[in-house]
């Protein structure tokens, strides 16, 4: 092609790019796209007017009218394809805080291309494009002669009219929106969270209007009603109890699986879909719902620490247990480590600690390497142990097959990441086993405690779920979607079950009764913790009497156990 054949050419294009009608084309396209991703009429005016935005402040700053156009639909989609994405893995759609601390974070960074390369790169690559193209309209279209006083005005007005269409009641807690899968429009109401931050709007307001109360009184001797067990918590990634599940054999195959010892199967609800491990661990650490703290809720690790000063961990310090915890993922990663260490633990066995390869090891590498700190802990250490193994190998994605079906598994369901999520769960349930049998060979001489429970769902089992259970819902926080289960499993002494007798036990609560079937005296703070569970029937963001949970709160903060903004 010649040079004036290729001006020739480039002229046509620009001409039809920078042309009204072309202009117009796009942005109906672009809005009928977005209101795929989003599936609310009621919300497409938020999500056009905040395109508006965007594009009125690119042409106060460039005078280009295509451009600023242009790249604020480019930007919208992109965003919108990333909640999408974000939301079908974690069951939370994106959010301003994704880039603050997640984007900020190295370690979560590393996992996330390790994992989650097949969605990251298909939309770094689709942004590189976008780059390219947006350069070269820049460098097409010619400045408008609007002076920047009209500019300013254009900005002015489409702020105005932006919280006239905000999409949410002015009551209504933001957190669920971000539940409900609305991926065009979630981004932008989450920026209202960054200016709830700054100004400081949260718990403690809501607490503020109620009258002062006393403190907890002073933590008294730990005493126990035999020989202090050593207690084992297994962290199992992604599980749910599959027995419940009548097709394709799943009832049949797990038969055997997600009971304690007692042989009873038992219900916990968690406050995480599909993702965020470390909610579910928040609560069971802290016995606080993480639902309490609204939209913070995904980032408690970093926004919490240092602010939590009576835990799990501290009580079993103060009954003379060493605590540790062993994690798959770097010390840093989402910030749990240095969370877990404020708030009391002794040691954070993480990625590097543990000499891990990947991200996907097989349970029974986190279980051996745990069974190597117990045996070196016994050597040296006289105390009691508290020891929390997380488990990995179910976790997302599930587009790869890393495990082989077993010889006693029955008929699979030709969708290839239920049956690997099927898979994988068979796996990491055998690995507990050999776990339980470890524990059980030493019980004579170290008598001990395992609890073992889902941190949370996986969408690999959305579909069966939703055939199980009319009311699965993700934006319900008190649906099935928040349902999966624990087994308890006494080794070498006798287990008061009575505090697991719940229809279903919330996570926050699971600590404290792990203390009480372990015969432990407790601290005023955690009795009053399982009076608390008590008297809601096992709820606790959900409790019937709300004041109740409240008062407790209140009566953590007047302790100075709890620092709240």
């Amino acid at each position: 092609m010649t040079p004036a054949h290729w001006q020739a050419l480039t002229n046509r294009i620009s001409a039809l790019v920078l042309n009204p009608a072309t202009a117009i084309a796009g942005t109906l396209c672009c809005a009928v796209f977005l209101y795929m991703l989003e599936r609310s009429i009621d919300h497409m005016p938020f999500v056009i007017l905040s395109v508006l935005g965007i594009a009125t402040v690119l042409f106060l700053l460039t005078r280009r009218i295509y451009f600023s156009i242009y790249a604020a639909l480019t930007a919208t989609v992109i965003i919108s394809i990333a909640s999408v994405l974000k939301y079908r893995t974690k069951g939370f759609d994106l959010h301003i805080y994704d880039f603050i601390f997640t984007g900020t974070d190295p370690k979560a960074f590393a996992f996330l291309m390790s994992g989650f390369a097949t969605y990251i790169v298909p939309i770094a690559a689709l942004m590189l494009c976008s780059f390219i193209a947006l350069s070269v309209v820049f460098i097409w279209e010619r400045k408008r002669r609007m002076n920047v006083l009209r500019r300013s005005g254009l900005v002015a007005i489409t702020f105005a009219l932006i919280p006239i269409s905000y999409p949410l009641r002015a009551d209504e807690p933001r957190f669920f929106h971000y539940l409900g899968g609305f991926n065009a429009s979630a981004f932008f109401v989450s920026l209202l969270d960054v200016r709830d931050a700054a100004i400081g709007e949260g718990i403690a307001d809501r607490l503020s209007n109620m009258s002062p109360v006393a403190p907890f009184s002073a933590d008294g001797p730990c005493e126990t009603t035999g020989p202090k067990p050593d207690l084992f918590v297994v962290l199992s990634e992604s599980q749910t109890d599959l027995s419940q599940f009548g097709q394709y054999g799943l009832d049949q195959q797990f038969s055997k699986r997600f009971k304690s010892a007692d042989g009873k199967r038992r219900t916990l609800h968690v406050e995480t879909f599909g993702g965020g491990t470390w909610i579910s661990n928040f609560s069971l650490m802290t016995g606080l719902s993480s639902l309490d703290f609204g939209w913070r809720a995904p980032y408690l690790t970093t926004s919490m620490e240092g602010r939590i000063h009576q835990s799990l961990a501290t009580e079993l310090a103060r009954c003379g247990y060493k605590t540790a915890v062993l994690m798959p993922m770097d010390h840093g990663f989402v910030n749990e480590g240095p969370f877990l260490e404020s708030i009391g633990f002794d040691e954070v066995l993480d990625y590097n600690r543990i000499g891990a390869s990947e991200y996907a090891h097989r349970d029974r590498f986190y279980f051996e390497a745990a069974r190597a700190f117990i045996e070196e802990h016994r050597k040296t250490d006289g105390r009691p142990l508290f020891l929390q193994v997380q488990t990995m190998f179910a976790h997302s994605p599930y587009t790869d097959q890393l495990a082989e079906s077993e010889p006693d598994s029955f008929s699979e369901s030709g969708i290839f990441e239920l049956d690997e999520y099927v898979r994988r769960v068979t796996k990491s349930q055998k690995d507990f086993e050999w776990y339980l049998g470890q524990a059980r060979a030493d019980s004579e001489e170290y008598p001990s405690i395992v609890l073992e429970f889902g941190d949370h769902q996986s969408f690999a089992t959305l579909e069966v779920f939703k055939h199980l259970y009319p009311d699965f819902a993700i934006n319900k926080l008190e649906s099935s979607a928040y349902q999966t289960y624990f087994t308890v499993h006494g080794m070498g002494m006798d287990l008061d079950m009575r505090p697991f007798e719940f229809a279903s036990l919330d996570i926050g609560y699971l600590g404290v009764s792990l203390l009480e079937a372990a015969g432990m005296a407790k601290s005023p703070m955690f009795a009053d913790l399982a009076a608390l569970r008590d008297r809601c029937e096992g709820r606790l963001y959900f409790c019937a009497d709300r004041a109740a949970v409240d008062l407790h709160l209140q009566k953590r903060i007047a302790s100075g156990y709890l620092t709240v903004e």
